[in-house]
């Protein structure tokens, strides 16, 4: 289970972990041709929009997949809708969500006491219902298993219509150098018949320093991802020029 924030006594209400802190629940090693060291934080291609640029890049800082958790956790959000005030509808829906995400964890920063407390209530009042698990099974690319170098892992709720957000933390080696991703992937429903969805996959990928030989920054580039949904089971298989992508998803775990 996630850890739950704390209250400090110097008024932060919890310290969110960045890339470089993440710990090394395992690694793997990815060659680079052109890695780039220092604090700077590269998004791939395909999410270049400057109000994500802002977004993920304040104060140096990254949004992982710890902080959103840890913002759940608070019971700040629990969807998407919740974010977006309802609409899915957005063609920058992955867009939209995480600049509320990083709006929240700000105004976190600043929350009086008494907002505190509140939250904490709510926080113990979650513990009691969070029964849901839902995990990656299994997720490939190229061949090399991503889910033995992912250190965090979050779901959002699934929306009425099946729609969910999916991100996590990563862990890697280029050159014996540690480096640290995050991906995020919004699952937007396209079409659903009883237990059965068809999903819409807009992913973007966060890197400490740019390596685009890193498998997870070459799926962040990939256009045209889908997915669908059988029972509890999410699969996408995608394959198309040198990238080949196979994940698994148990969404509806109890």
């Amino acid at each position: 289970m996630p850890s739950m924030p704390t209250v400090s006594s110097s008024g932060s209400f919890y310290r969110p972990s960045l890339p470089s802190q993440i710990s090394n629940k395992s690694s793997s090693q990815e060659n680079s041709q052109s890695t780039e060291s220092g604090s700077q934080t590269v998004l791939t291609e395909t999410s270049s929009e400057q109000d994500l640029f802002s977004a993920l890049l304040e104060d140096s800082s990254t949004l992982t997949a710890s902080d959103i958790s840890d913002l759940y956790d608070s019971g700040l959000f629990t969807t998407m809708s919740s974010l977006t005030g309802g609409s899915l509808s957005s063609t920058n829906l992955l867009q939209k969500t995480l600049t509320n995400l990083n709006t929240l964890k700000e105004e976190q920063k600043d929350l009086s006491l008494d907002k505190k407390e509140d939250l904490l209530n709510k926080q113990e009042d979650a513990q009691t219902f969070k029964s849901r698990e839902p995990s990656i099974l299994r997720f490939k690319i190229n061949g090399y298993n991503i889910t033995d170098s992912l250190t965090k892992v979050f779901f959002s709720d699934p929306e009425a219509d099946g729609s969910f957000l999916l991100t996590g933390d990563r862990r890697y080696y280029v050159n014996q150098l540690p480096r640290t991703e995050t991906f995020y992937m919004v699952f937007r429903t396209v079409s659903s018949s009883g237990s059965a969805v068809s999903y819409k996959v807009q992913p973007t990928v966060v890197q400490d320093s740019k390596n685009e030989n890193s498998f997870v920054y070459k799926l962040g580039n990939a256009k045209n991802l889908t997915a669908e949904k059988t029972g509890n089971l999410v699969v996408m298989h995608f394959a198309e020029g040198d990238l080949k992508v196979e994940m698994l998803l148990d969404i509806d775990k109890k």
